[in-house]
């Protein structure tokens, strides 16, 4: 059976709409029923007033049910949440798409809509982190333009590192 294409409105939360319910069942969804992330650590990892405090948050929703089908979020330098990024330096945080929305393109619109935005902001370079068992993702990142950059651990996990200059 052919999926149809779906078409996304993609913007910040705040004009989506994104409630905490759709906000917390979509990284349970996406990273814990994934097997990337533990039950236990998602409840403080992926407490939703804790998460919309990293940064940007950038949704997607399918335009014909209006249901939330992705997000991402960018961390500017100041944020509390920053892990590797420098002054001047955006990093890109949990990007998920529900597993029935895969496939139509909109993990590189959510990436492409938060590199945009880093740009807007005047940010040098964004950088992200992402678990070495994410192959999926390791591609998009890749056939986006970011550049693999670095392996660290943290929590127990391998993590590739990725980095993209946005301006000279």
């Amino acid at each position: 059976m052919e999926i149809p294409d779906m078409e996304f409105k993609i913007n910040v939360a705040e004009f989506l709409k994104i409630d905490d319910i759709e906000l917390s069942e979509l990284l349970t969804q996406v990273y814990v029923a994934g097997g990337f992330t533990e039950p236990d650590e998602a409840v403080t990892l992926f407490e939703p007033s804790a998460v919309r405090k990293r940064g940007m948050l950038i949704g997607a929703r399918e335009k014909q049910d209006l249901r939330l089908a992705g997000m991402v979020i960018v961390v500017p330098p100041d944020s509390p949440a920053r892990r590797l990024a420098q002054n001047n330096e955006a990093e890109m945080h949990l990007l998920g798409v529900k597993p029935e929305y895969r496939g139509q393109g909109l993990g590189r619109m959510l990436v492409e809509s938060a590199i945009d935005r880093a740009k807007q902001n005047g940010y040098a370079k964004i950088i992200l982190w992402t678990q070495i068992s994410m192959k999926s993702a390791q591609k998009l990142y890749e056939a986006t333009g970011f550049i693999h950059v670095d392996d660290i651990k943290r929590n127990g996990r391998d993590f590739k590192v990725y980095e993209m200059a946005l301006c000279a």
